[in-house]
């Protein structure tokens, strides 16, 4: 695909601010206190400014049976996908970009792939990345791939590989006469083309494990002909084309397992014409034989209903609405005719690109969308692949690795995900700017924070310039992150700010407290990124002066790439100190620093004046309760709940004080997810 843009498919063919749309509590929910992700899904939910108006369907369809074939169960294990799309597919064709190496970038006006990027995917929820590659413009007269090239999309695949995803590496738009044209007068030249690419991307890859797949082409078609994006059965030319593609598939295949080494074995995905649903299932298409048995996998792409998910906005046949009561027929025929045709038959597919185009904000009609596709699907063992690229099908935003529409990512992950709760919108770098080069303190230097209630760490001094986060991983752990949180009023006006610190081993991590990653005013029930200079040296100033912060793990993975959960469960142990003045006075720190909690108050139902959920007594029920209550658990000596607003915030049922829990059960009761407070247990 390209730009997100298709020309003509039939419904039938159409086989596509760093935290300022993010909700403060989605950062200060995952606390130290064995907290589970779940409190970030709802926060994110509340960040999308359209959230009000969707719920996740509930759907239950029954799972047809699958044969007992390995490649049957490995496909199915991909579960959900995403495409890193426009990236190394670009091509510039023109001259107009400077330098080979700028290309990845020249269609998606974000910065280059990061290792960041990457995180944030499998923090999400998505176990597969889909990387499509444009090669042509990057090959001398002999086609010999550009080294530099090469080593770049390497260096991504490497990315996806530390993380544990599926990664499937393809031949993306070189579908022209001048490379890969499939119609007899162009297989000789196409066939040297596609053969001397997959020798050398073959070459370079040969090692790695069977979760890397190769997909010999993406939309194999007749470009520029009346057929291009359509089958006619009475056309000659049509039924010549899908015999090519049966020969270049082949001619891929066969070059694929003749470099050897894990290569032997690899999976290989293999489209039909121009990867639609009837490119694959019609009379003349093939599968390839194989040396290796049961390693192929038919590749195809449903953009389906047309009007709905691939029309842009202009096109007589688009619309914005989807009755999933009415409108799933494409749906479910795109999925029963490959599960009856592949599937049953013991030959494994996925859909390598489904996504739903942003009308006018139709966000619960992609909701509901999403999920009734995904549902579908892996009922019938399908995975699908979003397809992700700058524009109206866009989830990630690349340059801060936030997710534009959450509800989405949280339907995607609900049907088709591994089950547990992704984390969405928090910042996963991996070269957090509060890390410095500051050694960490010798014993008798440390003033170890005191654990308090919901992740809070006390000092009996001020922070200062620096503080130390000291972890000790589990033997499994390969990946941690997390913050040191901080609510702060400046100037009447509410903040949330975060120190940012990741870890892959056992360590102790700098922070800089002059350089918070994440700053946020909060307004109301929304935040906005702060950027002047002058609050954020106010705020930093005010921090230092702190002797209190919230601890919190966002997220922990283990060395395979498997999410832990709980997050902190992937540490034995985590503890804050910042310098002390001498050894005795950390010493004594230690043995006087009393719990700072919030306090507990007991109320029963029948207390008549009690409003819960009320946290700040504005006379209603809202997102700023939730904030209210965060910021006195982070701050419980600045932002203390008198009486009155301790009985209205214990809402989450148990009479047991006031908690995380009760922020995370207004977060529900604002998005209809329960229907009254207290939340019962």
């Amino acid at each position: 695909m390209k730009k997100n843009i298709k020309k003509k498919l039939s419904a039938a063919m159409a086989a596509i601010t760093l935290f300022s749309s993010v909700s403060a509590l989605t950062c200060v929910s995952s606390v130290y206190a064995a907290q589970t992700n779940a409190p970030s899904l709802a926060a994110a939910k509340a960040a999308d400014s359209t959230s009000a108006s969707y719920s996740i369907p509930e759907l239950n369809f029954e799972k047809k049976p699958l044969p007992d074939k390995e490649s049957i169960k490995f496909v199915e294990n991909m579960r959900l996908g995403w495409n890193l799309g426009n990236t190394f597919d670009a091509y510039d064709d023109t001259g107009w970009v400077d330098g080979e190496m700028n290309i990845e970038t020249c269609w998606t006006n974000a910065p280059k792939t990061s290792k960041e990027m990457i995180d944030t995917v499998k923090a999400a929820g998505f176990n597969t990345i889909r990387i499509p590659v444009s090669w042509h413009n990057h090959v001398d007269g002999d086609l010999n791939i550009s080294k530099q090239w090469i080593d770049r999309v390497q260096e991504v695949v490497d990315y996806a590989v530390e993380d544990g995803l599926y990664v499937i590496i393809n031949v993306h738009h070189d579908n022209d006469k001048s490379n890969m044209y499939p119609d007899t007068a162009h297989y000789e030249s196409s066939k040297k083309y596609m053969t001397a690419i997959w020798k050398q991307v073959a070459e370079r890859f040969k090692d790695y494990d069977e979760k890397l797949v190769f997909e010999t082409m993406n939309e194999p078609r007749l470009t520029g002909h009346t057929n291009e994006w359509w089958l006619n059965y009475d056309n000659p030319d049509c039924i010549d084309a899908i015999k090519t593609i049966n020969k270049l598939n082949q001619d891929c295949v066969d070059t694929i397992r003749a470099t050897g080494g894990n290569n032997s074995q690899r999976y290989i995905a293999v489209p039909g014409y121009d990867c639609s649903v009837d490119g694959a299932t019609n009379q003349y298409f093939e599968v390839p034989k194989d040396s290796a048995d049961d390693k192929l996998i038919v590749a195809v792409h449903a953009y389906v209903p047309y009007g709905f998910a691939l029309a842009e906005k202009d096109d007589p046949q688009s619309v914005e609405r989807f009755d999933i009561n009415s409108d799933t027929n494409d749906i479910t025929w795109a999925v029963d005719t490959v599960y009856d045709k592949y599937i049953s038959k013991g030959i494994p597919v996925y859909v390598g690109e489904f996504a739903s185009l942003d009308k006018n904000n139709n966000l619960k009609d992609r909701v509901d969308w999403t999920a009734y596709y995904t549902a579908y699907a892996a009922s019938r063992g399908i995975p699908c692949c979003w397809w992700d690229a700058p524009g109206d099908m866009m989830l990630l935003e690349r340059a801060t690795c936030t997710w534009k529409f959450p509800a989405i990512v949280e339907t995607l992950n609900k049907y088709a995900g591994s089950g547990s709760a992704p984390v969405i919108n928090t910042t996963v770098p991996t070269s957090p700017t509060t890390t410095t080069t500051l050694a960490p303190l010798a014993d008798g230097e440390k003033l170890y924070g005191k654990k308090g209630s919901e992740g809070t760490v006390t000092f009996t001094k001020a922070i200062g310039d620096n503080a130390f986060v000291e972890i000790k991983t589990g033997a499994d752990t390969g990946f941690m992150n997390g913050c040191l949180g901080f609510s702060e009023s400046i100037d009447g006006k509410n903040y949330w700010v975060a120190y940012v610190w990741q870890t892959k081993k056992s360590d102790t991590i700098s922070i800089d407290m002059s350089s918070p990653v994440q700053i946020a005013e909060i307004i109301g029930t929304e935040t906005q990124e702060v950027t002047d200079a002058d609050t954020i040296k106010k705020l930093t100033d005010k921090i230092k002066t702190e002797k209190s912060a919230l601890l919190q793990v966002w997220y922990a993975s283990d060395k395979t790439g498997k999410q832990i959960d709980p997050a902190d469960s992937a540490s034995e142990s985590i503890e804050v100190y910042i310098p002390s003045a001498s050894a005795d006075e950390a010493t004594s720190s230690i043995e006087t620093t009393t719990t700072t909690s919030t306090e507990t108050i007991t109320t029963t139902e029948e207390k008549k004046d009690i409003n819960y959920g009320d946290a700040n007594c504005d006379g209603k029920v809202d997102l700023s309760d939730a904030v209210r209550i965060m910021q006195a658990i982070s701050n419980p000596s600045k932002y203390k709940l008198n009486d009155e607003e301790s009985a209205n915030a214990d809402c989450s049922g148990g009479n047991d004080g006031v908690t995380n829990g009760d922020a995370l059960a207004i977060q529900k009761y604002c998005l209809s997810l329960i229907t009254s407070l207290p939340e019962e247990n």
